[in-house]
């Protein structure tokens, strides 16, 4: 009996032994399929980080020509809204009689060098006629009144220059915009104007 039991603990303990072995490998191979797998990881990792790279560096090169062209685009439309002169006809020069929309003949000597300094530019260009009165008379009055000399202007260079009339806007800002002071009869002649705005066009 004993020599039974004797054998019977002598097998439990080779199993036990054999047991912490086959873990022990089981352990040690998973550890190494741990390992590779990180390193493919990485590799993986390192791959894609390339492809990355490569694909920024690449969109970058076609980037660049399409940034410049649309800053010079950009420059374009700034310099096609940039002011290339101005003309003023006011009251100081006798260019309209009082309370009149009609144009005197000083003021169709000035507007002839206006037509001709605009036609050697040869450039598309938007003409802003603006007309401005003194502060005397009511608002409406005014309003009307600049816009009469507006129009006026306008007619001139259409009918005398073929000037497009879609490329002249007219506006009238009345007694809003003084650039002198109403109180004194030279401010007040002063105010009395026309002023041509020409910017290249957009």
């Amino acid at each position: 009996m004993r020599l039974i039991i004797g054998s019977l603990l002598a097998g439990l303990l080779m199993f036990g032994c054999a047991s912490k072995k086959y873990v022990r490998s089981e352990l040690e191979q998973s550890e190494v399929r741990t390992q590779e797998q990180i390193q493919e990881l990485k590799a993986l990792i390192e791959e894609t980080q390339s492809e990355i790279k490569n694909m920024a560096e690449e969109f970058q090169v076609k980037l660049d020509p399409l940034e410049e062209a649309t800053n010079e685009n950009a420059l374009v439309i700034k310099r096609m809204g940039e002011l290339r002169f101005q003309t003023t006809l006011s009251d100081t020069g006798a260019f309209f009689k009082t309370d009149s929309a009609e144009l005197t003949e000083d003021a169709t000597v000035e507007l002839d060098k206006f037509a001709k300094l605009l036609l050697a530019q040869n450039r598309l260009v938007q003409i802003e006629i603006q007309g401005h009165t003194d502060s005397r008379g009511s608002e409406v009055y005014n309003k009307k009144l600049g816009e009469q000399r507006a129009l006026s202007v306008r007619d001139y260079l259409y009918t005398q220059f073929d000037i497009p009339l879609h490329l002249m806007s007219v506006i009238s800002f009345g007694s809003d915009r003084p650039i002198a002071d109403n109180d004194t009869r030279e401010g007040r002649s002063q105010n009395r104007r026309v002023v041509l705005v020409v910017r290249l066009k957009i």
